[in-house]
């Protein structure tokens, strides 16, 4: 049945229970081209919800469209409490959306997440009037000519603060009402003003890499819950900031330790640090065991299982490779961290005390295929994104025993996301199978392009799939090959990032994407040499004869959003 045999009554009881953005996505064809439709949203909705405006994911006139609308609307902008913007695939995005609306009009925005936003996005081009946020989301901001991150001055209002990036981080001023902070990339040194900085902090999560410092120059005094990860930070460095912070009431603590360089990090040595922390209630750990000899895995899983974690009913799991000294030692269930990396080889595990959905929270599986396939797995029921991962190249890997281990170990039809390695020695049947059969949600593909393309030529894979979202690596995409490509893809295609030889057809190519490509809104083209300059007035040109598309020019990457 139709949506439009539905009275407007009905329809507008739908509209009642969406946010704006999703009316746009989900019904912008039909406003342009249905009278009922377009009048029903532009003068008959009872109320429309902005409180949560998110901009990511949409063609350029849809944004546009979506800017004007409210700009039309008087006092829509005092609705807006969440904004999200990106540039990730929608280039551009959050200059433009500042140029037509002022955040000085939304004076009742609380959250703001930025996605890929430019240095001067997050700095100059923010009015003071953002000190009214009390929450902020940085995902991969740009960072300085050093390399680092300079936060915003100036935001007292702020609440909570995550900022997610390979890139450090540096503060420069005080965020006296900060609760809860986030931070990917973090040297210990910067820990040391900590205190100065955030006065309130009761909340921290941050992933910290090597340095030697005193560590008892750091004090967080209101420091309650604590999620530190850490990459080859020294055990004991870990263990001394730990002890500076006796309130904590709550501790994840992730690791990658050498046991050559330190004594062995059991259950006995965590039971003495957990005992020096008189308030702590709920504790976790991830710690990856490398090297350690004259141990094992009895020996280590017997030490967590003592009255000492029975008592506190924390269940820790041990698990290593068969004669292998390298250990995994991890919490159950796993409310602190959502990508797992595992291996198909058979395991040794410690055993574990029943647990309801241990592995709930993970959503990101990271699967390294090997030779061996186990007759038992475990179960990760919510995972949405597949990594898989192929270190040993000398033998094909039979996509029988693939999909038997997937199928054991999560919901095929949840997958939206997947990544191929480079190369990929196992049956060409497999993709085929995801995409076409058992996975046939999978909207985003991560793949080598000339394994693509084999599959595509030698009819393994049969158009239309799926893919909206699709990442060609590590090969450029060949003038030859270019045609068989559109014809695959052109019908459902939205986004696009892939390689292509820098040459004289550069400019043409990229104009015969945009044009063939019905759905084609963002594209994403790398080059492995910097473009010259006829090239570049060329690009020029062609973006300013279409009225719907906006560009970003770099040495080696164009980036063009449009439709």
């Amino acid at each position: 049945m139709s949506l439009l045999a539905f009275p407007d009554e009905i329809l507008l009881d739908i509209f009642d229970y969406l946010y704006f953005y999703e009316i746009i996505y989900s019904f912008y064809e039909l406003i342009h081209h249905n009278n009922r439709i377009h009048e029903l949203i532009n003068t008959r909705l009872r109320s429309i919800n902005l409180s949560k405006l998110d901009l990511r994911y949409m063609t350029k006139s849809q944004f546009m469209f979506t800017c004007r609308y409210i700009k039309s609307k008087e006092n829509f902008l005092e609705k807006i409490h969440d904004l999200t913007l990106s540039n990730q695939y929608t280039f551009g995005e959050i200059r433009l959306f500042l140029s037509q609306i002022s955040f000085d009009q939304m004076i009742n925005l609380k959250k703001l997440y930025l996605i890929q936003s430019a240095l001067d996005e997050y700095h100059i081009l923010f009015p003071t009037k953002l000190s009214h946020l009390t929450h902020l989301t940085l995902e991969n901001p740009e960072c300085n000519d050093n390399n680092r991150i300079i936060l915003i001055d100036e935001m007292n209002e702020l609440i909570e603060l995550n900022i997610h990036s390979k890139s450090i981080v540096q503060f420069r001023s005080e965020y006296c009402r900060l609760e809860k902070l986030t931070v990917s990339h973090l040297s210990l040194i910067d820990l040391i003003g900590f205190s100065t900085f955030f006065p309130n902090l009761h909340y921290l999560d941050i992933t910290l890499i090597s340095t030697e410092i005193d560590l008892n120059q750091i004090h967080i005094p209101l420091l309650t819950v604590l999620k530190l990860r850490s990459y080859n930070v020294e055990h004991h460095l870990c263990e001394k900031f730990l002890l500076n912070l006796l309130q904590l009431r709550e501790l994840y603590y992730s690791n990658n330790i050498q046991c050559t360089k330190t004594f062995i990090v059991d259950g006995y040595r965590c039971q003495l640090l957990i005992e020096r922390l008189p308030l702590l209630e709920q504790f976790e750990i991830n710690l990856y065991l490398c090297n350690t000899y004259s141990i094992d895995i009895c020996e280590i899983a017997a030490s967590f299982q003592s009255s000492f974690y029975l008592s506190k009913n924390w269940n820790i799991v041990c698990e290593s490779r068969q004669n292998s000294n390298d250990f995994h030692v991890y919490s159950v269930p796993m409310p602190s961290f959502k990508v797992l990396n595992i291996t198909t080889d058979s395991l040794v595990s410690s055993a574990v005390l029943p647990v309801d959905d241990p592995y709930a929270n993970v959503d990101y599986l990271k699967l390294n295929m090997t030779s061996n396939w186990p007759l038992v797995t475990r179960f990760f029921p919510n995972v949405d994104t597949l990594e898989l991962v192929q270190l040993n190249h000398s033998k094909m890997i039979p996509t029988f025993s693939i999909l038997s281990y997937l199928n054991k170990s999560i919901f095929l039809s949840k997958i939206r996301k997947l990544i191929l390695p480079s190369p990929c020695h196992f049956d060409d049947s497999l993709l085929r199978y995801l995409l076409q059969q058992s996975a046939q949600h999978i909207d985003n593909l991560d793949i080598s392009c000339h394994y693509l393309l084999r599959l595509i030529k030698t009819n393994i894979l049969q158009s239309p799939l799926s893919i909206r979202i699709l990442t060609l690596r590590d090969d450029y995409l060949s003038l030859n090959d270019r045609t068989i490509f559109i014809d695959f893809f052109n019908l459902n295609l939205n986004c696009l990032s892939l390689y292509l030889p820098n040459n004289n057809s550069l400019s043409e190519t990229i104009q015969l994407f945009l044009d063939q490509f019905q759905f084609l809104y963002s594209l994403n083209v790398f080059t492995h040499d910097p473009i010259s300059m006829l090239i570049h007035v060329q690009l020029c040109q062609m973006i300013q004869q279409r009225l719907q598309a906006s560009a970003e020019l770099r040495p080696t990457n164009i980036r063009i959003w449009q439709k």
